[in-house]
C-alpha cells in the first residue's frame, strides 16, 4: 500500500509548476553606470526596452551597454515627443506609448492578483509593474529607494515564494528576486506630489500579438501601426525618409515611405 501511494505521488509531480523564468534581456536604467539625469529617472524606458528586446527575440541575457543606452534614449525621445519633458509616467501613458509605436501590445490590469501575474508569465508574457520604490526595501537602492519606480517581472519561484525580476534600478538587477509579498505590497501606479504609495494597484500585461493596437496611427501620418511595420516605416515619424511627403501619402500614391522617389 505504501508503494502504491508513492507511485501516485510521483505521477503527480510533473503537473506541479514550481516556477518559470522567461529569457528577458536585462539592462540597468543607467547602462554605462552614469546615474545623473536622465538616467536617474529612466526606469520606465529601461523596462520598455527590456520587454521589447524579449519580443524582438534578442536571446542575449544582458543587453550590450551601448545598445541599451541608445534604445533607452530613443524611447525617451519618443516619450518626450508625445508628452514633452517629464520625469515619471503612469501606467496609462506607458501602455499608450507601447500600443502606438512598438511591435507588441500592452494593457492595464487593475488590482491584479498574484495568480493573474503568474498566469501571464506562464503564457510567456513579461509583466511591467509600477511600484512604490521604497516598499521594495532593495539593499542596493540609495536613500531607501525612489518614491516611484518601474521594473519587469520575468518569472516566479513557487518554492521560495519569490518573483524573479529584471530590476533596472541597480546594476545587480539581472534576475533579481523579490518575495511575492513584497511585490504585491509595493504595487502602485504613479501619482504626483510624492503620493505614489496611495495610488491604485495596477500592472501592465504585455503580448506579442497585435489586436486593437494594430489600427492605431500614433504619428498621424496616414498609416496605422500594422501598415507601418508592413512597409518598414518609422512608427513615430510622419515622414520616415525625409522627402517632405507623409508616409501615408506616399503609400497611397504607390511610393515607398522609406526610400526617396522609389516605387513600391
Amino acid at each position: 500500500m505504501r508503494f502504491t501511494l508513492v507511485y501516485f505521488f510521483i505521477l503527480l509531480i510533473p503537473n506541479i509548476v514550481f516556477g518559470v523564468n522567461l529569457n528577458v534581456p536585462f539592462t540597468s536604467q543607467a547602462p554605462e553606470g552614469n546615474w545623473r539625469q536622465p538616467w536617474q529617472d529612466t526606469c520606465e524606458e529601461a523596462s520598455i526596452v527590456m520587454v521589447d528586446n524579449y519580443y524582438q527575440n534578442n536571446y542575449d541575457k544582458k543587453i550590450n551597454s551601448l545598445t541599451a543606452k541608445n534604445q533607452i534614449l530613443q524611447t525617451l525621445k519618443i516619450k518626450e515627443q508625445k508628452w514633452g519633458k517629464s520625469l515619471d509616467e503612469n501606467a496609462k501613458q506607458i501602455v499608450e506609448l507601447i500600443n502606438n509605436y512598438l511591435p507588441w501590445e500592452a494593457k492595464i490590469a487593475e488590482n491584479p492578483s498574484l495568480e493573474q501575474i503568474k498566469n501571464e508569465i506562464d503564457k510567456g508574457q513579461p509583466v511591467i509593474i509600477p511600484v512604490y520604490g521604497k516598499a521594495l526595501k532593495n539593499k542596493f537602492f540609495k536613500n531607501g529607494g525612489p518614491i516611484y519606480h518601474m521594473l519587469v517581472i520575468s518569472g516566479y519561484d513557487n518554492d521560495t515564494q519569490e518573483f524573479i525580476t529584471e530590476e533596472p534600478g541597480t546594476r545587480y538587477g539581472l534576475d533579481f528576486r523579490y518575495s511575492f509579498a513584497t511585490i504585491m505590497s509595493a504595487l502602485h501606479d504613479y501619482l504626483p506630489q510624492r503620493r505614489t504609495a496611495f495610488a491604485p494597484k495596477v500592472a501592465i500585461f504585455t503580448s506579442k500579438e497585435l489586436t486593437e493596437s494594430s489600427k492605431l496611427d500614433g504619428d498621424n501620418d496616414g498609416l496605422n501601426k500594422e501598415q507601418e511595420f508592413k512597409y518598414g516605416s518609422i512608427t513615430w515619424l510622419i515622414d520616415s525618409d525625409g522627402d517632405n511627403y507623409n508616409d501615408g501619402f506616399e503609400v497611397l500614391n504607390g511610393y515607398s515611405p522609406i526610400k526617396k522617389l522609389e516605387k513600391l
